[in-house]
């Protein structure tokens, strides 16, 4: 395949551009083409009347394409630009959809929707331009379609505006102009391979909130019961509603989806003090501010843009937040800069919102990079769950970096060695005391639920992993439990002291953790006493781990004393159990493998 992109004012530019695409070998020889538009002229009739030309000139091209703050080529972001990035695909094919959401129902827009993606083979990606801000049902539809196209990444932007537009429309269009629609791309072809990223580098920070109303999904009415902008109010000293955006950008509220965080970038306060987004929250959802540190930001793009850059990429198309720009203004061009550095070709531009649905995580985000290459290859390699970009996003992780220049060469301007401006200072310290803030809440909660001599789960932990599972079963089958206990322990402790009776303890634990499956718990439930919670086996399953976990244990060797023993009692759950029952029932038959010889597996009903 291959990508050409121009930046363009006037129509006359447009055409002479089209027509050279026209007259190319690329053209000639392509089976598919697509022309993705960037557009801040959000006015109906240019983007038509540039729709026509495109169609009049290249008859076998399909169009998508999104109005925007800015978008960019080649390096360069101009406003008032429309930009044209062409993708010639020589084996591989593209289907589009469009929906009007004002004209045809979301539940017949996802049923349509999800009805093209069964129907296609060797689906390798799907595009989509949407409109958000408009309606409550694009998330809905996306995340339907990303569940059925499983290990399929669904990627694109939500319309915008440029900051200067006097109309403030919100477009997407293909072979019609909608104004509250969708406009989605199929990518299909054995030979297709697409890695489709992202990046977004705020840090979480504070307490963390519940969104306790909301209208919609998008306007957020209160915050743990109190108004959503006294919570700005009293977090930021954010009063009015003029210029909201512009005070609350650097403060995006994260929620955590899939193992994900995304942010949300409040749009406007209303007259009641409600707060509107530019994409969903939902009731009852975790909320947390979170702060920009302009070098973690920079510094994890610059890893995606290296991560990109190692691959064989044909196409590269980026989908950026305005509130980067806003929050940034000239050092997005360094992040920029980092990709079109490698490929020049790059286009994409500045979303309202950018969307990425990946391995069962993502949605429609705010503050986020979407990065998405392509390329036709002859083994048809895509990328794969072993290969692919991982941000190191976990709050305890963030590093501070301290950089004139990054690892990879990005200049990041002028800085004064001696005198760092204040806001930098600033960050830094919002930054280091998060970190040791979370390291030590880490520290806390992991003392909280781990035992202090064997670091196992404590009674308290394991108590809670075996309520959670028995309330999320709708049936009796597959779980079971499996109690043990050393044999003759307080022998061991009067015979060859505490100390020993601890080193005992220890080594068994770490025995019977080995013995167990990564999907199952364990814990010290008290003094000589383990509890090991098992999923998704039956009892013969359970009985042989126990019955291995009994033989690992009698073979153990210690220097100064004789071999030690466990009794185990193993019990699946049964219809109208609770976990009290079952403790009851594990518990008997625990007993009865003491009283009967110890050192066996006792898994049959003694009551």
């Amino acid at each position: 395949m291959r990508q050409r992109t121009f930046l363009f004012h006037d129509s006359y530019d447009a055409v002479r551009f089209l027509d050279s695409v026209r007259a190319s070998e690329d053209y000639g020889n392509a089976v598919s083409v697509l022309v993705d538009v960037f557009t801040t002229r959000d006015d109906a009739d240019f983007i038509g009347y540039l729709s026509d030309i495109v169609r009049k000139k290249l008859d076998k091209a399909q169009i998508a394409g999104l109005t925007c703050q800015a978008g960019f080529a080649h390096g360069d972001k101009l406003d008032r630009t429309t930009v044209f990035t062409i993708l010639f695909f020589f084996s591989s094919e593209i289907k589009i959809l469009e929906y009007d959401f004002s004209k045809t129902p979301a539940d017949e827009v996802k049923s349509d929707f999800l009805s093209a993606v069964r129907s296609l083979g060797d689906l390798k990606g799907i595009q989509v331009y949407t409109t958000p801000m408009k309606n409550s049902c694009t998330n809905d539809v996306l995340s339907a379609v990303a569940l059925e196209a499983e290990g399929v990444p669904v990627f694109g932007a939500g319309a915008g505006y440029a900051v200067k537009s006097k109309k403030r429309e919100l477009y997407v269009f293909g072979s019609e102009i909608h104004k509250n629609g969708l406009v989605a791309v199929l990518f299909s072809g054995k030979n297709l391979g697409v890695y489709a990223e992202s990046t977004l580098g705020w840090t979480p920070i504070g307490k963390v909130m519940e969104a306790t109303d909301v209208f919609g999904d998008h306007i957020l009415r209160t915050v743990d019961g109190e108004v959503a902008g006294d919570v700005f109010k009293r977090y930021l000293g954010v009063v009015s509603g003029d210029n909201f955006i512009e005070n609350t950008c650097e403060f995006p509220f994260m929620i955590r989806r899939g193992g994900k965080w995304i942010a949300r970038v409040p749009m406007s306060k209303d007259e009641d003090g409600f707060v509107h987004f530019a994409a969903d929250i939902n009731k009852g959802e975790k909320l947390v501010f979170s702060y920009g540190a302009k070098k973690i930001i920079l510094q994890q793009s610059f890893n995606l843009a290296e991560y990109m850059s190692r691959k064989n990429l044909e196409c590269l198309l980026l989908h950026v937040c305005r509130n980067r720009y806003e929050y940034l203004k000239e050092e997005e061009f360094l992040e920029l800069e980092a990709f079109f550095n490698f490929y020049r070709e790059t286009a994409g531009c500045f979303a309202f919102s950018e969307i990425l649905y990946k391995g069962g995580s993502g949605g429609v985000q705010n503050s986020a990079l979407v990065a998405v290459g392509m390329e036709e290859c002859e083994d048809g390699g895509n990328a794969s769950s072993s290969d692919c970009f991982i941000e190191d996003g976990r709050h305890e992780n963030n590093m501070l970096i301290d950089f004139d220049r990054d690892e990879a060469g990005f200049p990041l301007g002028k800085r004064d060695r001696r005198i760092l401006p204040f806001e930098e200072r600033l960050v830094n310290f919002l930054h280091a005391t998060s970190r040791d803030l979370s390291l030590a809440n880490a520290k806390l909660e992991e003392a909280a639920m781990t035992d202090g001599l064997t670091k196992l789960f404590n009674r308290k932990k394991i108590a809670e992993c075996i309520e959670a599972e028995l309330q999320k079963r709708d049936s009796a089958e597959n779980v079971c439990l499996i109690m043990f206990d050393i044999d003759n322990f307080k022998r061991i402790n009067d015979t060859y002291g505490h100390d020993m009776g601890d080193e005992v303890l220890v080594k068994i634990a770490k025995t019977a953790k080995n013995c167990v499956r990564s999907g199952d718990s364990i814990g010290r439930w008290g003094g000589e006493e383990f509890m090991i919670l098992v999923v998704d086996a039956k009892k013969d399953e359970a009985v042989s781990i126990a019955e291995r976990i009994r033989t690992e244990i009698n073979s153990i060797r210690w220097p100064d004393m004789p071999a030690v023993s466990v009794s185990l009692g193993v019990a699946g759950l049964r219809v109208g159990d609770d976990s009290q029952t079952l403790y009851k029932r594990v518990d008997n038959r625990l007993y009865y493998a003491k009283t009967h010889g110890k050192n066996r597996v006792a898994y049959e009903d003694y009551e």
